[in-house]
């Protein structure tokens, strides 16, 4: 959908043209329906000092042609369609019209059919002008549809039905003149309903503001503070009556201790970001001597900053957590769920290799071979903690010392041809809703692409009692799972953000196909239940989800096991040959995605 004439009349009603295109751009004739939304943009400053711009809403009406319209509408029989409106701009409460203000018209199609049956999608679009039909004087473009969709994939799904799937629509109905309930102003609302979310990067503000270009109000967070936008964080907060902040009877001296500077550093934790970038840990090397169950590894530690080579870590008094975790097994996953570990910050090096450099021996787990065979290898896992006071190191024991999560980071090493564990998810699409890394468990561990599995693996066992066993069990692919489905004992009222059935929202793409995809690897054990008994490793993957009778009987059917021996359930079941890649039942197609390219 395009828009072009549009203005408002002398007697204040909108007026515009719209063309309806199909995926070939080829008008479409006989829509059935629209709806027309306005409102109108109140510069910085007009409805009080300190307060940044506002929209107010003017008006809205739904046309169905041939029935209810409550204004002139005509289908040119090509695409074109010519709408004016029956509301007037003179009549909207709660703002007085204003010629030289910034107008928004809002439209949306679809969500019904054409009168053969042939459905129309949604689409909204939108345009903002200076009246009768200019270009604006001024807009408020603060966040984009794009950056909502990173974590909400449809943003039409979050509410109402599907009928609106633009920021610039929500913005248009969720204003102070429309909304009874002031929470439900957009500005608060959306702070409050992502900050009751708990993700961890909600804090940083251009996570949503992202400053990109066409946004010329994306920095209002830290040029406008306000009572309604920083109490629905700030939520303990009563500013009129001066609980838990002097009192301020409006937004009016906001600035005067807030200044734009200030905020951009508190809410983007500037200090915190300088202070993680002074220190640096690597694995450098990892020698594995299976006779011995050790493993001999070399970590490097910098300051990126300054490029110097630190001393080892029991020697840095700002280092709170240093430690290395390993286990055995990579493509077919790990030998135990109790990874070995040490601590540096305790240890003397056994070693310095070069300046930086430090050797320390690791012992294998439980497990480990103690030969050499052809497919071996396993992986080591670097966590830690650092210590800082404002944007410097300082020592642990410094009263005034905050302790930070450095990125956790996983290694492998390999014997004979032994291949690294293959990446399932990584921490770029677990941080399109948690932030990169920002998300840390067990103290300090956030390394979510390959770091948790050295645990949260096959080994793991499924408690056989519970309504959905998958759900239950800690493994990290079926947790991971059963948490943004909300049935993790502890996440049932967990809201995952986008369709739970976009396999691609978290799951790598790649060169070789989707790693959701079918096969799993027969070397993959299958899931070990509290009762003796296994499942099929894809059926237990499934039916997190597909849980019903007739799923489970179609499972079963086809060849899978529940609560067998291991023998049984051991070994490709064959649902690849219905739901892999460009199968009839393709498992991408089945969950609403495109085939993998």
């Amino acid at each position: 959908m395009s828009l072009d004439q549009w203005q408002v009349t002398d007697e204040g009603q909108f007026s515009f043209r719209m063309l309806i295109t199909n995926e070939n751009d080829e008008g479409v004739a006989g829509l059935q329906s629209t709806t027309v939304l306005a409102a109108q943009l109140l510069p910085a400053g007009f409805t009080g000092a300190g307060n940044s711009s506002e929209w107010r809403f003017l008006g809205s009406e739904t046309c169905t042609q041939g029935g209810d319209c409550p204004g002139q509408w005509n289908d040119l029989k090509n695409g074109f369609y010519e709408y004016q409106t029956g509301f007037s701009v003179n009549d909207a409460e709660g703002v007085s019209y204003d010629p030289g203000a910034t107008q928004r018209l809002v439209i949306k199609v679809g969500g019904d059919a054409l009168a053969d049956g042939t459905p129309i999608p949604v689409v909204n679009a939108f345009v903002d002008f200076t009246p009768p039909d200019g270009d604006p004087l001024y807009t408020r473009l603060i966040a984009t549809t794009e950056s909502c969709e990173s974590c909400h994939t449809d943003l039409g799904q979050v509410r109402h039905g599907g009928r609106y799937t633009e920021l610039e629509t929500c913005t248009t109905c969720h204003s102070e003149n429309r909304i009874s309930n002031p929470g439900n102003v957009l500005s608060g609302l959306a702070h409050s309903a992502h900050g009751e979310s708990g993700l961890a990067n909600f804090v940083n503000c251009e996570t949503c503001h992202t400053g990109e270009e066409g946004l010329p109000e994306s920095d209002n967070w830290a040029l406008f503070p306000s009572q309604l936008a920083c109490g629905s964080c700030h939520s303990a907060i009563d500013f009129v009556a001066g609980i838990g902040h002097p009192a301020q009877p409006d937004n009016s001296n906001c600035i005067a201790c807030h200044n734009p500077d200030w905020t951009r550093d508190v809410h983007l934790m500037a200090d915190k970001e300088a202070a993680l970038g002074q220190f640096a840990a690597e694995v450098v090397s990892i020698t594995p001597d299976l006779a011995a169950g050790t493993l001999s590894v070399v970590v490097g530690l910098s300051n990126p900053v300054s490029g110097e080579a630190l001393a080892s870590p029991d020697q840095l008094p700002y280092v709170n957590d240093l430690r290395l975790y390993a286990n055995w097994g990579t493509s077919f996953d790990y030998v135990t769920r109790s990874a070995s570990s040490i601590r540096l910050e305790q240890l003397t090096p056994e070693e310095t290799v070069a300046p930086g450099q430090y050797r320390y021996t690791l012992p294998l787990p439980e497990g480990s071979p103690t030969a050499p065979e052809q497919n071996d290898g396993g992986a080591v896992a670097m966590q830690g903690r650092i210590c800082r006071v404002a944007d410097a190191l300082s020592p642990c024991d410094d009263a005034a010392a905050l302790s930070q999560p450095i990125a956790s980071a996983t290694s492998f090493f390999l014997v004979g041809s032994g291949a690294e564990r293959r990446t399932v998810v990584t921490n770029a699409t677990c941080g399109t809703c948690h932030g990169d890394q920002q998300l840390n468990f067990h103290g300090s561990r956030n390394d979510l692409e390959q770091q948790c599995q050295l645990c949260h693996n096959a080994q793991m066992v499924a408690d056989a009692t519970a309504p959905n066993p998958t759900a239950s069990n800690a493994n990290y692919s079926h947790m991971i799972h059963a948490i943004h489905t909300a049935q993790r004992a502890g996440y049932e009222d967990l809201a995952y953000p986008a369709p739970v059935g976009d396999c691609r929202q978290c799951h790598l793409q790649s060169d070789s196909g989707d790693s959701f995809a079918l096969p799993i690897a027969e070397s993959v054990p299958p899931m070990a239940l509290s009762d003796g008994t296994f499942t099929s490793t894809t059926a237990a993957t499934c039916t997190v989800c597909h849980q019903s009778d007739s799923a489970k009987g179609h499972m079963t059917g086809n060849g899978t096991v529940f609560n067998g021996t291991l023998e049984m359930a051991s070994g490709n079941k064959g649902c690849d040959t219905c739901h892999g890649p460009g199968r009839t039942y393709d498992i991408a197609p089945a969950h609403g995605l495109a085939p993998a390219q």
